[in-house]
C-alpha cells in the first residue's frame, strides 16, 4: 500500500505568508529640493556596521546645481529600529558625519549643512535584506560565539512511520483530579495515563494507544473508561498537554492510513527514519549520496563509507545507521559538502557548512536584533512560583541566583535588586514579588551567565536607549535558542541537558536541544528559517509563550514584541504585510529599479550599466568603466546591487507554470524539494519539550 504523507505540516505557515501582501518597498532614491536651481538626490544607504542598534551607513548622492551635476557620498550615523517581521529598518536620530564631493570639494561643508536641515527630525527606511547583505559585504558584524555542548543524543533509526514521545527524565506520576486511581506522567507534554494492573494509555493522532508496559509495543486501543476521556478533554482544553494532532492544513492525518510505531524516550533522543529500506541518490559533483526516501538530512560518503546526519544544526557521523553516532565538527566535514549545488534537493544543509554564502548570511541574520519601543508603564504577566515561595539557586560562574521554581526567569542580583525578562522585555524591582517596572539598565553580571545555565538565553535581550516614557529594547535569535557555534555556523540549543523543575503537581521544563527534529533551511522565497518536526509546539518555561507557533518558525522575522500588543510601538504602520526575502544568495530587496548608484567605503561613487558592468564617477558628467580585471570591486558592487533588488532572482531555476508554492529547503529534520512533491514528512514528534508551565 502506498503511503503518501506530504510535508504539509509546514503548509499553514507558508500559505499564510503567500496570502499576505508584500510590504511596500522603501522608495529610493529620494530627492530633496534645496532651492529652485539646486536639488540633491540621495541613493539607498548601504550599512557598514551595526553596534547594538547604532547603525553606520554610507549613501551615494547627486547634486544638481542648475545644469551642473556632480556626484558624491555622505556618511551617516543613526539609531536603527529593526522590524524583521516587516522586512524593514527605520534609521532615526540621523547625524551626517561627512559629505564628500570629489569634484566640488568647496561645496562639501555647505551641502552637509543643507542636508542636516533636510534630515532634521526625520527617519529613513531601508529594507532588512539590504541591511543583511551590506553587513555581509563589509564583514564588520560582531558574532557572539557560545561555548556549546555537543554530546550526541541517542539516535533511533526506523524504516516504518514512527512517532517519538519524549519524557523529561524518569517519569513523574501524579494523581488525576476527578479520576480516582488514575495517574498521568507530569513531566511530558504527551498525555500518558495509567492505573494499577491496567494498560498504559497514550493519546495521539486523535485516538488512544495502549501498551502493557510504558516502553512496550503500543497498538491502537478501543479506549479506556469514560473517566479517562473526560480527563483528556479537560487537560487539552486547559492546554496542559499536547494533543499531538498530526493533521495537515486540510485536516488530513499526516500518516495517511498507516499507524505509526511509538517510541518512548526519557533522555535526549532523535528519531531518524526512511520509508522502507533506505534509498540513495548521488549529489552532482561530489562523492556524497543522500537518503532520498527520508525526511532527515542523512548522507553517505562513498569515499570512506561513513554516514553523516544533521540534527539541530550539528553534524554526527557513524559507520552504520544503528548504534552510537559521534559528533563531528562542521569544520572537519568532507570537502564535498561545500560543493553541494544550490539547486540540489539537499541544499538546505549548506546553512550548516562553514564558508558557504548560506552559512555566512545566516550568521549575520542571527546578530541583527529585533527591536521595539515599549512604554515604561508596561507591566509583566503574573509571576507564579510553586508552593508560593521562591527556591533560589546559584548561577555557576556568577554572583547571581535564580528562582528555579517560578514560571519566569527571575534573577536575584543582590538584596533589593531583582530582574525578570518576559517576551524579551526586562523588568526590575527591589523585591522578588514586585512591584515591577520596565528596566532602564541591566547589570553586566547578568551577561556573564554561561551556556551551562538554563537561563543563558536571557543574555540575548538588551536595552538600547531610554527616553522619558519609553525604552528601546531588542533581542537576537539566541533568545529563541539559535546560537553561533565555534565552527562558524548556527545551531539550535546549547546542547546542555538542563534539569527541569518538577514537584508532585508542577513541571516547569527547561529548554531542550534534541527530541523534536529542529533544523534550519532556506528557500527561494522564504529565506533563512527554522522548523520543527511537530504538529504543535509548546513552550519552555523561560521563553513564555513568545515564539514557537507551529512547525514553521522564521527565527529571523518572528517578533515576540507583538505579545505586548498596543503597549509597544513596532516600526512601520500597523497591519503592514510581511515580506520574506531569501538569505543564501538567491534574492534580496531594494527600493526600486532606479537605485543603481552606490558608494563604497573609499567614498567613490559607482553606477551599474548592465549585468556585471560598472562605471566609476570621475568628475562632472564623466564616468569611467571599472576594469574587467578589477574583480574584487565588481563583486562587491554586484553584492550591493543584489542586496537591494526586490525583483532580481539571479541565476536560479524558474518554477513550472502554475506552481505557486515556495521552494523549500529543510535542514536537519525537514522535508526537501517542492512541498507538493515531497511525500514523507519528518515524523519525529516531540512530546517532551513542554513549553508552558504544566500544573495539576
Amino acid at each position: 500500500m502506498k503511503i503518501c504523507f506530504g510535508f504539509a505540516m509546514l503548509l499553514f505557515s507558508i500559505q499564510t505568508l503567500a496570502a499576505t501582501p508584500p510590504a511596500e518597498a522603501p522608495h529610493w532614491p529620494q530627492e530633496y529640493k534645496i532651492s529652485d536651481e539646486r536639488k540633491v538626490t540621495v541613493f539607498q544607504p548601504q550599512a557598514e556596521s551595526l553596534n547594538e542598534n547604532l547603525l553606520r551607513a554610507r549613501a551615494a548622492l547627486r547634486l544638481q546645481d542648475g545644469k551642473k551635476e556632480s556626484y558624491g557620498s555622505m556618511l551617516i550615523l543613526g539609531a536603527a529600529s529593526i522590524s524583521k517581521d516587516q522586512a524593514r529598518v527605520d534609521i532615526y536620530n540621523l547625524k551626517i558625519q561627512q559629505v564628500t564631493l570629489p569634484s566640488n570639494q568647496a561645496q562639501e561643508k555647505a551641502l552637509k549643512d543643507e542636508l542636516e536641515k533636510q534630515f532634521a527630525g526625520k527617519s529613513v527606511e531601508i529594507s532588512y535584506a539590504s541591511l543583511l547583505k551590506n553587513l555581509e559585504v563589509n564583514a564588520e558584524q560582531f558574532k557572539k560565539v557560545a561555548e556549546l555542548k555537543n554530546t550526541p543524543p541517542q539516535f533511533i533509526f526506523s524504516t516504518v512511520p514512527s512517532l517519538l514521545i519524549m519524557i523529561d527524565g524518569e517519569p513523574v506520576w501524579t494523581d488525576v483530579k476527578g479520576a480516582k486511581g488514575v495517574q498521568r506522567i507530569l513531566n511530558s507534554s504527551a498525555l500518558i495515563m495509567h492505573e494499577d494492573k491496567k494498560p498504559f494509555y497514550l493519546w495521539a493522532l486523535g485516538k488512544w494507544f495502549e501498551a502493557s508496559e510504558l516502553h512496550g509495543e503500543y497498538r491502537v486501543s478501543k479506549g479506556p473508561s469514560s473517566k479517562y476521556e473526560m480527563t483528556k478533554d479537560d487537560l487539552i482544553k486547559e492546554k496542559k498537554v499536547d494533543p499531538i494532532a498530526g493533521k495537515t492544513t486540510d485536516g488530513k492525518n499526516i500518516y495517511g492510513n498507516a499507524t505509526p510505531k511509538i517510541f518512548i524516550a526519557t533522555k535526549p533522543t532523535e528519531l531518524l527514519q526512511s520509508d522502507g529500506d533506505p534509498q540513495y541518490q548521488s549529489i552532482s559533483g561530489t562523492s556524497l549520496l543522500y537518503m532520498s526516501n527520508s525526511s532527515n538530512s542523512i548522507f553517505l560518503d562513498s569515499k570512506n563509507n561513513e554516514y553523516y546526519v544533521l540534527v539541530s544544526g550539528r553534524w554526527f557521523k557513524n559507520k552504520g545507521l544503528s548504534g552510537d553516532w559521534a559528533y563531528v565538527s562542521a569544520k572537519e566535514l568532507p570537502a564535498d559538502f561545500k560543493k553541494i549545488p544550490e539547486t540540489s534537493p539537499v541544499a538546505e544543509v549548506l546553512v550548516s557548512v562553514p564558508g558557504t554564502s548560506q552559512s555566512k548570511e545566516a550568521l549575520i541574520a542571527t546578530q541583527i536584533p529585533q527591536t521595539a519601543t515599549v512604554k515604561r508603564d508596561l507591566k509583566p504577566q503574573k509571576i507564579e512560583c510553586d508552593q508560593g515561595k521562591m527556591q533560589w539557586e546559584k548561577i555557576s560562574g556568577t554572583s547571581l541566583e535564580y528562582a528555579k521554581n517560578c514560571n519566569s526567569p527571575l534573577i536575584k542580583v543582590e538584596d533589593k535588586m531583582y530582574y525578570v525578562v518576559q517576551n524579551a522585555v526586562w523588568f526590575s524591582s527591589d523585591a522578588p514579588t514586585g512591584p515591577w517596572v520596565v528596566a532602564v539598565a541591566v547589570p553586566k553580571e547578568i551577561y556573564k551567565i554561561p551556556p551551562s545555565s538554563p537561563l543563558y538565553y536571557v543574555t540575548y535581550v538588551h536595552i538600547y536607549s531610554v527616553a522619558n516614557d519609553v525604552v528601546t529594547v531588542g533581542y537576537t535569535p539566541g533568545y529563541n535558542g539559535t546560537y553561533v557555534s565555534a565552527d562558524g555556523t548556527i545551531v539550535y540549543g546549547t546542547g546542555y541537558n538542563y534539569p527541569s523543575y518538577q514537584s508532585s503537581t508542577v513541571w516547569y521544563p527547561a529548554s531542550a536541544t534534541y527530541g523534536f527534529g529542529a533544523g534550519y533551511g532556506w528557500g527561494y522565497t522564504d529565506g533563512f528559517f527554522m522548523g520543527f518536526a511537530m504538529s504543535t509546539m509548546m513552550y519552555p518555561w523561560g521563553w513564555g509563550t513568545c515564539c514557537w507557533g507551529g512547525v514553521y518558525v522564521n527565527v529571523d522575522v518572528t517578533n515576540v514584541y507583538n505579545k505586548w500588543g498596543k503597549h509597544s510601538v513596532i516600526s512601520g504602520p500597523a497591519g503592514r504585510g510581511m515580506t520574506v526575502n531569501t538569505i543564501g544568495g538567491a534574492k534580496f530587496a531594494r527600493g526600486n529599479n532606479d537605485n543603481i548608484v552606490y558608494t563604497r567605503k573609499d567614498g567613490q561613487v559607482y553606477r551599474r550599466t548592465g549585468k556585471d558592468s560598472w562605471q566609476r564617477y570621475s568628475g562632472p558628467g564623466t564616468w569611467s568603466d571599472v576594469a574587467r580585471d578589477n574583480q574584487n570591486v565588481r563583486n562587491e558592487l554586484e553584492s550591493m546591487h543584489a542586496s537591494g533588488n526586490f525583483n532580481e532572482r539571479r541565476d536560479l531555476p524558474e518554477r513550472p507554470a502554475g506552481d505557486h508554492q515556495p521552494l523549500l529547503r529543510g535542514g536537519g529534520g525537514f522535508g526537501r524539494g517542492r512541498l507538493q512533491r515531497w511525500r514523507f514528512p519528518t515524523l519525529g514528534f516531540l512530546s517532551g519539550a513542554l513549553k508552558t508551565p504544566t500544573e495539576m
